[in-house]
């Protein structure tokens, strides 16, 4: 992804700005966040966005010194999903490689062993919804709203109700499939969609606040659960213990680990390392 850098200071703390085509990237300290920066599109996922935003999180989960990804949209909304007018100009080996490219998108946020927030400050249909589905924690704006309209002109939300189904309950995922529905941000934080939901002034604050809460933590423990979250969830119960005590003995064996509990018996605050 090409993009313009410009640094610049900001109450002592340096500050990177990168704007790119489709995709804003804003990082302070440890915390980046993607700007999803399609605004007069309702921020709508075409090919080369898609891709560019399956770059940066690359590129961004590749970097030791990002504790956390932020994700959001310009404007009034956070996603609305694909750009339907890219599909109906295309034929079918194209439309097949678009849902590569989602598939991609999908995959990238699912393998993240960087936590990744869903900041939504607005409406997240289709492949937005995926993606607050795919993020590890979500808070949402009481404008947001949340919805798989793609039974209501003749689709279906077949890869986006992959991510959907394993994040809220089935019944409730069933019936935003199949009715089309929209739902309102209180209900997606009834179901879990999402883990607050906050006046849009308060947004910014309550999510920077929890950002740094995450960013606070260990990253190579963060890492090594996150991943040990995502490789043992489908496995048969027996199975998952059996690699998830490998993966006990390889965090205790961490110099985070021992410094944690070093800082825990001398009553302060840890200095991790990332190792």
């Amino acid at each position: 992804m090409e993009v313009s850098l410009t640094t610049y200071r900001k109450i002592g703390e340096v500050q990177e700005v990168m704007e790119g085509e489709f995709i804003d990237l804003k990082i302070e300290g440890a915390i980046a966040t993607i700007v999803l920066s399609r605004p007069e599109k309702l921020n709508r996922l075409d090919t080369q966005s898609m891709k560019n935003l399956v770059a940066t999180l690359q590129d961004l989960d590749g970097d030791w010194k990002i504790s956390v990804v932020v994700i959001t949209g310009k404007g009034k909304a956070f996603c609305a999903g694909a750009d339907i007018r890219e599909f109906e100009e295309s034929g079918v080996l194209a439309q097949r490689r678009q849902a590569e490219t989602f598939r991609g998108l999908c995959l990238a946020l699912h393998r993240m062993r960087t936590p990744v927030v869903a900041k939504v400050n607005g409406i997240a249909i289709g492949g937005g919804m995926a993606m607050v589905s795919l993020a590890h924690l979500a808070v949402a704006s009481l404008e947001a709203r949340f919805g798989t309209p793609e039974i209501n002109v003749g689709a279906f939300p077949s890869m986006v109700m992959s991510a959907i189904l394993r994040s809220v309950p089935r019944k409730r995922a069933l019936k935003m499939i199949l009715m089309g529905e929209m739902v309102e941000a209180q209900e997606a934080l009834e179901m879990g969609l999402v883990n607050a939901v906050v006046p849009s002034e308060e947004l910014d604050g309550t999510t920077d606040s929890l950002a740094k809460r995450l960013a606070s933590k260990s990253p190579s423990v963060m890492a090594l659960g996150l991943d040990s979250i995502r490789l043992s969830s489908d496995l048969p119960y027996p199975h998952a213990l059996e690699y998830l005590q490998e993966v006990n003995t390889l965090i205790r064996n961490t110099e985070d680990f021992r410094e944690g509990s070093k800082a825990f018996v001398e009553k302060r605050q840890p200095l991790w390392k990332g190792l």
